[in-house]
């Protein structure tokens, strides 16, 4: 895969945009900007450190090939790679604190033109409580209307202990990177995770994933992330706060 800012179409990409439609955009209050998370790590499944990028971005391709209901605008930021290192398995992470400042600054600029509707996309089983830590702390600090989404909410699990035997993520990775699993001594699982005993296993919903083949199975995926898409652009964004007697000035 060439190495790009954002694998997706130009429509929906955040840097393919002119800066003069920045300026009293007029699309604000129906806009959903996207900030995925995709971790640098090693899963002990023989792929490339980037196979959470690999499948996240396709997933999330192919959910807004699916048009908003509403009409509102969906705008993807170039994805979060450089992570809190919350595994012994992951690549060039940052300090935890440091990757926050990181995090909430990026979507500060791009509330800047007055977007206040933001959902993070993560696909890091180790950074899910993270990104719930960071959105609620936008939410207070800027008055930003913050969702948070997880690849393992949808079915697909990167965790070695809590995604049991992650066939089917195998098999949908050897499907898009077109090659088996390289040969490697395996990582046992509670060697990656630094605390195996907290996870829970996530019950598939009844019936399990649909789709016989890989790409099936990706579009059952894409169609319940275009879904919950649709959730989050449903709900209403209320007025930010007036601010308090004492920061008003003259």
């Amino acid at each position: 895969m060439i190495p790009t800012l954002y694998h997706g179409d130009d429509a929906t990409a955040w840097h393919a945009r002119r800066w003069p439609s920045f300026q009293n955009p007029p699309e604000l209050s129906t806009t959903l900007v996207i900030q995925p998370v995709y971790s640098l790590s090693e899963w002990s499944l023989g792929r490339p450190l980037d196979a959470e990028e690999v499948l996240g971005s396709e997933l999330l391709r192919r959910a807004l090939e699916q048009p908003s209901p509403s009409g509102g605008t969906r705008l993807v930021l170039p994805p979060l790679r450089l992570t809190p290192r919350q595994s012994v398995g992951s690549c060039f992470g940052l300090p935890i604190e440091v990757a926050h400042q990181v995090l909430a600054e990026t979507l500060r600029s791009a509330a800047f033109p007055g977007y206040r509707k933001f959902l993070l996309f993560n696909t890091s089983p180790f950074l899910e409580e993270w990104i719930d830590v960071a959105a609620r702390d936008l939410r207070v600090s800027d008055q930003l209307a913050m969702y948070c989404m997880n690849l393992s909410g949808l079915g697909l699990d990167f965790h070695p202990v809590r995604g049991g035997t992650r066939s089917t993520l195998q098999s949908i990775l050897s499907h898009l990177l077109g090659t088996p699993p390289e040969e490697e001594v395996a990582i046992a699982g509670d060697s990656l995770d630094p605390i195996p005993e907290s996870a829970v296993r996530i019950e598939q919903p009844p019936g399990g994933i649909e789709g016989e083949f890989p790409d099936e199975i990706l579009s059952t995926l894409a169609r319940k992330l275009a879904a919950l898409l649709v959730e989050v652009e449903a709900h209403s964004l209320h007025p930010a706060p007036a601010p308090a007697e004492s920061e008003v000035t003259s």
